[in-house]
C-alpha cells in the first residue's frame, strides 16, 4: 500500500467511515512494526487538532512526522531528495486536505475544540481528570484522545488499549467512548473498557450505573449494560457476548493481578508483557500451549516466571527485556558437519 493510499485510510479510519475489512488492513499494518503505532498516533493528534486555522499542536504533529520520516531515510543525492521531500509535503497535504473533507461536518458542529493525547508503553499506567471531573486510568500499551473542552452537546473520547473510567454525572451530557468496534454512551458510571490495537475482541465491563453501547457497524443496534454485566464485541465477525463480570480479573491490572484460570501460556503472555515491559518468546508450540492455572499478586516478575516454571516441565532465561521460554523435554536442532 502506497504512504498516500494509507494516509487516506487512517483519515477515513478516523471519521468511522471505513468498512470491516479496510479496519482488518489497518490492524495488520499497527501490528507489523512498532513505528507504524507512532506514524499512526502522529496522524491521529493532526486529524484531532485540524482546524480551518491549524492550531499550534497539530502543526507541531506534522513537522514531528516531517523529520521523524525524513531521519529515517538513507542518505540521498541532493536531487532525490528535493523529489523525497516534496512528496512527504504532498502526503502531508493528503492529511490535511483528508482530514478537512472526512472532518468538515463534525467541526463545523464542534467548532475550534482542541484535541489532546495521551500514550503510555509497557508497564506503565498514568491517571488523569477530564475537564468535566471524570477520572481516568489509563493501562499500559493504551492511547486517550479527548477534547481540552466538551462542547455542550456531549462530552466524547476515544480509546485505544484498556481504561478504568469513573464519569461525572451530567444528565444533559452524556459521556461517549469510542473504540474501534463500538460506542458507549454513559452519563455518570464506573466501568472499564479493553480495546487494544490488536485485540480481536472489545469489552466493556460495567460496576455502577448504565451504559448503552453502540456496535460500529451495526448503529441500528443498541446493548444496555447493568452493573455486574460486560460486553465483547469480535471486531472482525462482529459477534456480540454478554455475560456477567468477573471483577478481579477485568480490574487486575489496576493493582498488578494477574489471574490465570487454565489459560494457555502463549494466550496470557501479552498480559504478562503488558505489566512488566517485557517480551515473551516460545521455543516451540507445545510450550506457548501449555495451560496455566495461578494469581500473582502485586509479585515481581522473577516470582512470576519462577512459579510459572515451577512444576518442573518449563524454564526460562532474561536477555534484556527478553523471556525465552521452553520446555526441558525440547531438544534444540543440531548441525553437524562433513
Amino acid at each position: 500500500m502506497e504512504e498516500k493510499e494509507l494516509y487516506l485510510l487512517i483519515t477515513r479510519y478516523l471519521s468511522n467511515t471505513t468498512s470491516t475489512e479496510e479496519n482488518e488492513v489497518l490492524a495488520d499494518w499497527l501490528a507489523a512494526d512498532k513505528k507504524n503505532e507512532q506514524t499512526f498516533e502522529e496522524i491521529k493528534l493532526i486529524w484531532l487538532g485540524y482546524q480551518r486555522s491549524a492550531d499550534a499542536e497539530s502543526m507541531n504533529a506534522l513537522d514531528r512526522l516531517h523529520s521523524r520520516i525524513a531521519a529515517e531515510q538513507p542518505a540521498l543525492a541532493p536531487a532525490r531528495w528535493h523529489r523525497f521531500n516534496r512528496y512527504i509535503t504532498a502526503a502531508a497535504a493528503v492529511i490535511v486536505i483528508a482530514a478537512g473533507w472526512f472532518a468538515f461536518e463534525s467541526l463545523r458542529a464542534e467548532g475550534s475544540a482542541i484535541y489532546l493525547s495521551v500514550n503510555t508503553t509497557s508497564g506503565q499506567k498514568k491517571k488523569l481528570t477530564l475537564e468535566d471531573g471524570t477520572k481516568v486510568i489509563l493501562g499500559p500499551e493504551s492511547s486517550l484522545s479527548y477534547p481540552k473542552s466538551f462542547d455542550d452537546a456531549n462530552r466524547k473520547v476515544s480509546i485505544t488499549g484498556e481504561a478504568f473510567f469513573e464519569v461525572s454525572k451530567n444528565p444533559h451530557r452524556p459521556f461517549i467512548v469510542q473504540t474501534a468496534a463500538m460506542n458507549v454512551q454513559v452519563l455518570g458510571t464506573h466501568f472499564n473498557i479493553s480495546a487494544g490495537k490488536s485485540d480481536a475482541v472489545n469489552t466493556v465491563s460495567l460496576f455502577e450505573g448504565k451504559v448503552r453501547v453502540k456496535l460500529k457497524d451495526e448503529q441500528s443496534e443498541e446493548y444496555m449494560l447493568k452493573p455486574g454485566q460486560e460486553l465483547s464485541v469480535n471486531r472482525h465477525t462482529q459477534r456480540v457476548f454478554q455475560d456477567q463480570l468477573d471483577s478481579a480479573s477485568v480490574l487486575g491490572w489496576l493493582n498488578n493481578v494477574l489471574i490465570f484460570k487454565n489459560e494457555e501460556l502463549g494466550e496470557v503472555a501479552p498480559r504478562i508483557e503488558k505489566m512488566y515491559g517485557v517480551k515473551i518468546v516460545f521455543t516451540d508450540q507445545a510450550t506457548a500451549d501449555t495451560k496455566l492455572y495461578a494469581m500473582f499478586n502485586n509479585q515481581a516478575l522473577t516470582e512470576v516466571m519462577n512459579t510459572i516454571c515451577a512444576s518442573g516441565t518449563l524454564a526460562y532465561h532474561r536477555e534484556g527485556n527478553k523471556i525465552y521460554i521452553k520446555s526441558k523435554s525440547y531438544k534444540e536442532k543440531s548441525t553437524s558437519t562433513l
